[in-house]
């Protein structure tokens, strides 16, 4: 891993989402870029109260605050790898991609809780909005977590849909980069199905090169429950997660599981595409 790309707002839920993507840069040798996207007019004022009367104003304070921000976090984790800090004018998602494919980013960390913290489990966030659309893995933080290594994975498998084998290398990949134990939660509607059996030996048999556990559960209501319930059960520092796609018509109509867990969950969530 190279490059880990933060995107923040300068929210308290993005400060923490620096920190553990700082203290993971550290440890994968990663260069860290700080990101952050203003606009001269807010796409919503009452988010931001009074701003600055002039582009130039409001770029000088987004750079001021980035460069605060990066001696913040070499000041109290030591940084080993280089910090950069780029302002951005445009609106948030669209700044993200453009710089993402600029920097051949590895990796987009952002929080789960912005601006508005009070809304974002009822309405969600922009975080949680781009995991429907991202083009690279996408690691969300919720405000109560903290960095201690990723060595304690969760992957979560709907066994009617089983993961490509593009899309399993790369959790593959990711687990290797973490030295992570990687624990596989495989959820079916169907467990006496021969099929059912036949991707679980596959999964078993791709898993044979990583150290890992691998557990069948059935499919109920909430699957979302199901999955927090299993990672809370193996004290899982990060949940993996692969985001099914959706037609135009589902995307409008459906929450996906994945954007769904990442507004709710305790834990951190790596969707991976």
């Amino acid at each position: 891993m190279k490059t880990i790309l933060l995107a923040t707002d300068f929210s308290a839920g993005a400060h923490q989402a620096a920190n553990f993507a700082s203290q993971l840069a550290n440890d994968q040798k990663a260069t860290l870029v700080l990101l952050h996207a203003w606009q001269f007019w807010p796409d919503n004022p009452a988010k931001t109260g009074d701003f600055p009367l002039s582009a130039t104003a409001t770029r000088a304070d987004s750079e001021a605050k980035l460069a605060q921000l990066a001696h913040e976090l070499t000041k109290v984790f030591g940084m080993y790898t280089p910090i950069r800090c780029l302002a951005r004018e445009g609106h948030a998602r669209d700044v993200i991609r453009k710089v993402a494919m600029e920097e051949d980013a590895d990796l987009l960390v952002m929080a789960t809780v912005g601006t508005a913290p009070q809304t974002t489990r009822l309405m969600g966030s922009l975080a949680t909005e781009m995991v429907t659309s991202t083009t690279l893995p996408m690691l969300l933080i919720p405000p109560v977590a903290s960095y201690e290594g990723l060595k304690n994975t969760m992957l979560g498998i709907d066994l009617a849909h089983p993961p490509g084998v593009v899309a399993f290398d790369k959790v593959m990949a990711f687990a290797r980069i973490f030295g992570s134990t990687l624990n596989v939660l495989c959820v079916s509607a169907k467990l006496d199905d021969p099929k059912t059996h036949e991707q679980a030996a596959k999964l078993r048999e791709l898993l044979s090169r990583q150290p890992f556990t691998l557990t069948i559960q059935a499919e109920d209501d909430d699957l979302q429950d199901t999955l927090l319930a299993f990672a809370h059960s193996i004290q899982a520092d990060l949940i993996m997660l692969l985001p099914q796609p959706h037609n135009w018509l589902m995307n409008l109509l459906v929450e996906g599981e994945t954007q769904r867990m990442a507004r709710l969950t305790n834990v951190p969530l790596l969707a991976i595409v």
